[in-house]
């Protein structure tokens, strides 16, 4: 070969090369970006509207409805999701992966700017958003003390944002529990019935006082000067002087009827942050977001580094701790896979030195490791890659691989110059021409196998891209490695074997036994082929019933040392009464060993919600794990009345817009029936083992008062309804009017009625409004109020009416749990309601389907590429009898080490096609080798057998030994890992004792069955008539 030549004749262009690669390698691994998971874009848009004080009714008939109207016309898109909510539409839409979301975002506002007009005028105009999920905060720091919040806000805001805003990599830093400045405007009912005044007054005061307006500009000879009419007031107190009206010629000011001031909006939450030495904080939290492609470790670092300083400008009293850290479980997993693959690396080494028992050799064979890694760096950085747990895994997976090429190569240049007794430069010369072939087969198999899982569909495609193109570049690397500096090293630098003693004598007289017992063995089988198919066979079923034994699941949870507590009270609960339950839980919490802090808030999502982030101590410093630890929370819950809540892992995979493994979607055209079916299904499922926390997303049930308004009184009083309720809005919801800028920011200016006059459902009816005729009205006199419960958030799912029930699974796996639900829900639900899963358990049956598709196209692509590079159409199918038989260990060892069959173990069933074939490829080219030079079938397998049989054995040995750390790790994050390092294992296990038998069997069948006039046909038929007629000439 060209390659293996031209190293062996110019060592220096050949290392050149190499060291270019290695050079490039280092250069794009300190400029790697560090992350959890692959920087995966999801195309999602969000589309908010606020209508403030609407209700969930009003808000889902006349916004969220008439937007899905003009949203679902866009090309793309693969689900609709939209809660109505009280003030508030919130519209998620999600695209097929393959949509760009610049182009999605832009069609969307097209589409909805021609529903403008439609939309309530009290609405605000809808904001369009692309839904970054990278770019969610990686760390919170909290910021508490015995100030108040106001105070603690301002330091946040104004004083510590901006000193982290400056550390480089940090994108968004936001304030989160704080309350936004206002100017409040508080009126006096009473004060304003003395001087005969209504809301409306106060309203249109404030828009005939407070404004700026341009004037335009005055040009002069030498200069120009802009004109500005300043009317705003300067500040809130400021407000108090306005003229409201004039009575009896005399100014009516905001003061004689109200009070103005700067104050904080409306607390909808409170954030805390508890540890076991201060206790729960009142807090303001800062998250911190890095940007696009950043180094996360790294920016967690810097932001630790600068807590110092921000300690020292904070006032006194304030107190700055980070609340949560995404990254140290990041960092830790991170060097857990790469100790993980240091150590296999060793492991693969001292396994060549075991075999061939010379340091020069194992060195030559060793230096693939490196080289091939560190070259791999390159393509990383150049695809724009970080170093993430999916191309970590791969470079683990890819050290007993990168090593087999070079293995190949050598061992065949050593037994050239042992066993041949060339010379060293003519051993590698002949050795490497004659492996090359097989060499390049491998790689090219390999190859045909990373390409489907590089394309894979859905969200679990574009996370294992990375995976298989890292995969697929290092393997790559280790075959040019393998042809250019193996054959160079080993002609200059390879020594015939020296005497050994000890174990090494041991292990030889051990593979010269196992050698000749194979050709003995093999021979047997040769004679006796149909009860080694009929063992085969019988090994196949055996393995398929293991298969049916194995729990099935998406990816095993892995212990991140934190998780997230969701908690619900009735409807009726107001935020105070919520944060009391809260901040129960809270003490009983603290007390649980290994928790050392967390991060509440109250309020989230509705006054009647709450959730809590937990931090656990480090996995190596405690006894109990983190899935036990959650079930104790989970008995904490039951402890307290009136709450449904869920303990939840975090997990960004697959799990959507919730945590919970089981997310569950009723859908039909009425909503009480919904209600009624949702709640049939969460008493079944409490009553069925293996379901916790189960919680649903449909609220009904929440007190409210209807304003009733007598349309013909209302008429005669020279009032319109839209006033009324105008009116209505303003003083008890509070309703914003103006802008007050102050310090190059603007804030809003609201009007409310007094605290201590809204706070009964009678008080709506002493209000007073102005009339046309300029009269003032009793609200109460055209007026009537009826007390019921509506509901708090109306969910649609693909413009449906829905319900989603949420649980959790404890001792229970997300296989057995879909069809049980959903067998269930099949019960229960009459005609015309439907169902269906989200999250995780919807990621779990697309990638199902998507790695079935991906598995079948490896298959035919390995037979392709191996028909195409053997020449024949029948030699493929003896090379890949390895892949079933590979599936027999892969999933008896998935059963012996109690893992799952999840995505991870999925994926190592695809790797399995290309390495289950290197086997046979070794075994089939050299048979091929032997009959052109003119042995029978029979002798060829034979031969081939006991002269393959050591790098055969090599290469499956260092395969198994380069994922054996991952096997049997137990650090930070190795449980999703693990499978997918078991499978290979025992896969490369079974093909390799199987294959060794098997593989001669079939071969020899299809020999056999060549000679039918069928196969000649096809051969006249595709092949030269000369390529026929020489290959019978050399069977002859």
């Amino acid at each position: 070969m060209f390659l293996t030549d031209f190293s062996i004749r110019r060592p220096v262009a050949a290392t050149m090369m190499i060291t270019a690669l290695v050079v490039f390698g280092l250069i794009g691994m300190t400029r790697l970006g560090v992350s959890l998971y692959p920087d995966v874009d999801f195309p999602m848009v969000t589309v908010t509207t606020v209508w403030e004080n609407a209700r969930p009714e009003e808000v889902d008939n006349e916004i969220t409805d008439k937007l899905e109207d003009a949203i679902s016309s866009v090309s793309g898109i693969k689900h609709i999701n939209s809660a109505s909510m009280q003030g508030v539409s919130r519209i998620v839409v999600e695209f097929e992966l393959t949509k760009d979301v610049d182009v999605a975002a832009q069609e969307l506002r097209d589409k909805i700017s021609t529903k403008l007009r439609e939309l309530p005028t009290e609405a605000e105009s809808p904001v369009i958003d692309k839904l970054d999920i990278n770019a969610q905060p990686i760390i919170w720091l909290a910021v508490r003390g015995p100030q108040a919040i106001e105070a603690l806000t301002k330091v946040a805001d104004e004083q510590l944002r901006p000193m982290i805003q400056k550390i480089q990599g940090v994108g968004e830093v936001r304030v989160g529990g704080a309350r936004k400045k206002e100017v409040h405007i508080w009126l006096d009912r009473e004060r304003l019935a003395a001087y005969n005044l209504g809301v409306n007054d106060v309203i249109a005061a404030l828009a005939r006082e407070h404004v700026e307006i341009p004037g335009g500009k005055i040009e002069s000879k030498d200069k120009e000067f802009l004109i500005r009419t300043v009317g705003e007031f300067p500040t809130p107190k400021a407000f108090n002087r306005m003229i409201v009206a004039f009575k009896d010629g005399y100014p009516v000011r905001l003061e004689d009827v109200g009070v103005a001031r700067s104050a904080r909006e409306e607390s909808v939450g409170v954030a805390r942050f508890t540890t076991k030495d201060t206790g729960g904080m009142r807090t303001v939290g800062l998250g911190i977001s890095p940007r696009s492609g950043a180094n996360e470790v790294a920016i967690a670092q810097k932001v630790r580094q600068v807590l110092p300083e921000l300690r020292r400008t904070a006032p006194e009293g304030i107190i700055i701790d980070v609340a949560t850290d995404t990254t140290i479980f990041t960092e830790k997993s991170i060097d857990e896979v790469q100790f993980q693959l240091l150590l296999g690396a060793i492991i693969a080494a001292l396994i060549i030195f075991l075999f061939l028992q010379n340091l020069r050799t194992t060195i030559i064979s060793a230096v693939a490791i490196p080289t091939s890694i560190i070259s791999t760096f390159a393509c990383m950085y150049w695809m724009g890659f970080t170093m993430n747990n999916m191309s970590m895994l791969a470079l683990v997976t890819a050290v007993g691989l990168v090593i087999d090429d070079a293995i190949v190569m050598v061992e065949n240049i050593f037994r050239h110059r042992t066993e041949l007794k060339q010379g060293a430069m003519e051993a590698a010369f002949e050795g490497s021409s004659e492996i090359a072939f097989a060499v390049v087969a491998t790689t090219v198999a390999l190859g045909g196998v990373f390409l489907p899982v590089a394309f894979m569909g859905g969200i679990v495609g574009r996370f294992f891209y990375e995976f298989a193109v890292t995969l697929a570049f290092s393997v790559a690397c280790s075959t040019f490695v393998a042809l250019t500096v193996v054959p160079m090293l080993s002609a200059r630098f390879l020594t015939l074997k020296e005497t050994t003693s000890g174990v090494f004598n041991l292990f030889n007289r051990a593979m010269e036994a196992t050698s000749g017992f194979y050709r003995v063995l093999v021979a047997w089988c040769l004679r006796h082929r149909l009860s080694v198919m009929a063992m085969a066979m019988a090994a196949l079923v055996v393995g398929g019933w293991v298969f049916t034994m194995l729990g099935k699941e998406f990816v095993t949870a892995e212990d991140e040392g934190r998780f997230m507590v969701r908690l619900e009270m009735p409807l009726s609960y107001s935020l105070e009464k919520t944060d009391s339950v809260l901040h129960r839980l809270e003490n009983a919490m603290i007390k649980v060993p290994e928790i050392t802090h967390f991060f509440s808030v109250s309020g989230y999502d509705g006054s009647n919600k709450a959730l809590a982030m937990v931090t656990l101590t480090p996995k190596a410093e405690r006894k109990r794990g983190q899935t036990e630890l959650q079930s104790v929370v989970r008995g904490l819950l039951r402890q307290i009345p009136d709450v449904r809540g869920t303990v939840s892992r975090i997990s960004p995979l697959g799990a959507g817009s919730r945590n919970e493994d089981i997310q569950f979607v009723i859908q039909g055209p009425d909503i009480d029936k919904i209600d009624q079916h949702s709640r049939e299904l969460m008493e079944r499922l409490e009553k069925t083992p293996g379901y916790v926390g189960i919680t649903r997303n449909l609220e009904i049930g929440k007190p409210e008062v209807r304003v009733k308004i007598d349309r013909a009184r209302a008429a005669d009083a020279g009032v319109s309804v839209r006033e009324v309720a105008t009116a209505v809005a303003a003083l008890l919801g509070g309703v914003k009017t103006v802008d007050f800028r102050e310090g190059g920011k603007s804030y809003d200016v609201r009007v409310r009625l007094m605290e201590d006059q809204r706070v009964l459902p009678q008080d709506v009816q002493r209000i007073w409004m102005r009339a046309n005729d300029g009269r003032l009205l009793d609200v109460a006199s055209f007026v009537t109020l009826e007390q019921g419960v509506g509901p708090n958030i109306i969910n649609r799912l693909d413009r449906s009416r829905s319900a989603t029930v949420y649980a959790n699974l404890e001792g229970k796996l997300l296989g057995e749990a879909m069809p049980e639900v959903q067998a269930i829900a099949d019960k229960i639900l009459p005609d015309g309601y439907t169902s269906s899963f989200v999250g995780r358990a919807e990621a779990f049956a697309e990638t199902t389907g998507y790695i079935a598709f991906a598995f079948i196209l490896a298959v035919a692509l390995t037979y392709m590429v191996l028909a195409a590079q053997f020449e024949s159409f029948a030699h493929p199918f003896a090379i890949m009898m390895g892949l079933p038989l590979s599936f027999i260990g892969a999933f008896g060892l998935l059963f012996l080490m109690g893992n799952s069959f999840n995505l991870f173990s999925m994926i190592a069933l695809i790797m399995l096609v290309g390495l289950a074939t290197k086997n046979g490829i070794l075994l089939i080219d050299y048979t091929k080798q032997l009959r052109e030079k003119g042995m029978s079938a029979h002798e060829a397998l034979i031969e081939a057998g006991a002269t393959r049989l050591r790098p055969i054995l090599m290469t499956a040995v260092s395969t198994i030994g380069g994922v054996l750390p991952v096997v049997l790790a137990l650090g930070v994050g190795s449980e999703s890992r693990q499978p997918m390092a078991v499978a290979i294992a025992g896969g490369m296990v079974s093909s390799t004792v199987l294959t060794l038998l098997v593989v001669p069997v079939v071969y020899s069948y299809l020999d056999q069955f060549a000679n039918w006039k069928l196969i000649r046909r096809v051969q006249h038929r595709f092949m030269a008539p000369d390529a026929i007629k020489g290959g019978q000439d050399k069977q002859a």
